[in-house]
């Protein structure tokens, strides 16, 4: 299960909540924070294995009941290690997430315009086929620059691209090969300036 707790400033636990009590347990959580609160988003995890992205928000003192930022419908016995990412500025949100129907792994980007309360519709980011590992951050226009893992034959790229609400997307460019092993890499990026 995915569980929240808050505490003051002398480390003192005030409270401790569930936000969903059946989730992907292996694949990493994000947060973020809007000008309506927390949003964390999750791999969430139904009676028959079905294991597509959700977001749940900090409303008043309640989380909101887990909403899925879309219906990809992935069923998998197992957890893929391979979770979202999130970036918030003001009430702008951004989403990544890998999802792999049909055993075809493919990244996507979804936005939000109201604090995550609802999501537009996604924008494929990869170019031929993914392994994941993804990550996202809001750019000041707007867009987001997304991060991923390519994989291409039996090639793997680390790559990025920048991707608007209306399925705009830049070129992807490489950043370094990799592994295409479960271990190599899980990159990390973060805006400056």
């Amino acid at each position: 299960g995915l569980r929240t707790a808050t505490f003051d400033r002398d480390w003192e636990q005030l409270s401790e909540d569930a936000i969903d009590t059946r989730v992907c347990d292996c694949c990493p959580t994000a947060v973020a924070v809007t000008a309506s609160g927390p949003i964390v988003a999750f791999r969430d995890r139904t009676d028959d294995e079905t294991r597509d992205i959700s977001v749940s928000r900090l409303v008043g003192e309640t989380w909101s009941d887990p909403v899925s930022v879309h219906h990809d419908g992935w069923q998998i016995n197992g957890c893929p290690v391979n979770g979202p990412a999130l970036s918030a500025s003001g009430r702008n949100v951004a989403v990544a997430w890998f999802t792999a129907p049909q055993d075809e792994g493919h990244v996507f980007v979804a936005f939000s315009e109201n604090g995550g309360t609802t999501f537009g519709a996604p924008v494929r980011v990869d170019e031929s086929g993914s392994l994941g590992r993804v990550d996202v951050e809001l750019m000041p226009d707007g867009t987001a620059m997304v991060s991923w893992i390519e994989l291409a034959g039996t090639e793997a790229s680390y790559m990025v691209r920048q991707v608007d609400r209306l399925g705009g997307r830049s070129a992807a460019t490489t950043v370094t090969a990799l592994g295409t092993n479960r271990s190599s890499a899980y990159p990390r990026m973060a805006r400056r300036g």
